[in-house]
């Protein structure tokens, strides 16, 4: 790692960052779909870890859109005056602090000291990048969001898996299990186009497009699904088969679940056409049968909330489009599609296998 920057407290913003850059010297190129980004670092661990996690992703074609530089080091205080980024209704958490800059925006997250600076047609990330990857991950991820709501669409809080070219979509309010559903599905030979976050475009058809974020799991998900079993360690295991159903839902540890590993055949498909979308509803307390319902957009009342979300300081060129998200936009949207709500008790298996069948026999159900 370089050690040579001179910055120090009070000096310019700019200045600092263009010593960061300077002193990336290893690099990768990472093609995501017809996208390609270049990932500079001082750090050579830190370019080896996000290598690895990009590894089905790697080019060697070096005609990249962007240049993305991540900085492993201290990052001075620059007597910015920052102001809290308040969460959207229903969260109190926050996580990210701006300031505005003559070139763009610094953000500072809270919790890590990690600092993401977007100035000009620059995208760097500083700090503490090796004891926080998934930070670098979410940040390089989120220049691929913006590239594809640059070319229009609605950003969704949704996962999406697919058969071959056919898609369904899946959202749920955060506990409803829809990235264990998804993890059930790809078991059953779908692939997977996005664990979090979909833009959903019109056209002939609706298309949906997502990020190479792997599904971050639970210690319930990997012990009820064997496929995903080596994921933790046996001492863990053992731990977790020890706790309750209710203990393992709510516990806070969370698992990277690299699919092309687990499910031998699935693949990062990262684009489809949407021919299905689902609202995961149901209730872990619920005795009934899991109930999978065709519904109309205008059915779904306050469910269109989860579904919905606004691009938010880490998207600043889409932010600009889209200041708020407004349920009338997805409304429209979900009205070119199969749309279902999933309701009654939780029953992974028995949901992942119908809704595979929906999606491959299309609208032969009664």
């Amino acid at each position: 790692m370089s050690d040579s920057l001179t910055t120090r407290a009070g000096d310019d913003l700019s200045t600092f960052f263009d010593e960061a850059r300077a002193a990336c010297e290893t690099s990768d190129v990472f093609q995501f779909s017809d996208w390609r980004v270049r990932f500079n670092s001082n750090s050579k661990a830190l370019s080896r870890e996000i290598a690895e996690y990009y590894r089905h992703f790697r080019t060697d074609d070096d005609d990249v859109h962007l240049d993305v530089f991540g900085y492993e080091g201290a990052v001075p205080e620059f007597g910015l005056p920052f102001e809290p980024n308040y969460p959207e209704p229903g969260k109190t958490k926050i996580k990210e602090h701006v300031a505005s800059h003559d070139e763009g925006q610094l953000v500072l997250k809270v919790q890590t000291g990690v600092h993401l600076a977007y100035l000009g047609g620059h995208r760097v990330c500083a700090g503490p990048l090796l004891d926080n990857p998934n930070q670098v991950v979410n940040f390089i991820n989120n220049m691929y969001l913006e590239y594809l709501l640059g070319h229009g669409g609605q950003l969704f809080h949704a996962a999406g898996v697919a058969h071959g070219t056919i898609g369904l979509g899946l959202a749920g309010q955060s506990g409803k299990g829809k990235s264990t559903l998804a993890l059930r599905l790809l078991e059953l030979g779908l692939d997977l186009v996005s664990n979090d976050r979909l833009v959903v475009r019109a056209g002939s058809g609706l298309r949906m497009a997502g990020i190479p974020k792997y599904p971050r799991i639970n210690p319930g998900t990997i012990v009820n699904q064997e496929a995903l079993l080596g994921l933790a360690t046996e001492e863990d295991l053992a731990r977790y088969r020890a706790m309750s159903r209710d203990e393992l839902w709510d516990l806070e540890e969370k698992y990277d679940a690299f699919v092309e590993p687990c499910f031998p055949g699935c693949r990062f498909r990262l684009e489809a056409e949407m021919a299905m979308f689902v609202v995961v509803a149901w209730d872990r307390n619920s005795t009934e049968p899991f109930r999978l319902t065709r519904v109309e957009p205008g059915e779904l009342g306050r469910l269109v909330d989860t579904i919905m979300k606004s691009p938010g300081i880490l998207l600043p060129n889409a932010r600009q489009r889209i200041p708020v998200a407004r349920a009338e936009d997805y409304l429209a949207l979900l009205g070119e599609t199969r749309l279902y709500t999933l309701t009654g008790g939780v029953d992974f298996d028995g949901a992942a296998r119908e809704l595979r069948d929906r999606l491959i026999d299309g609208d032969d159900w009664n």
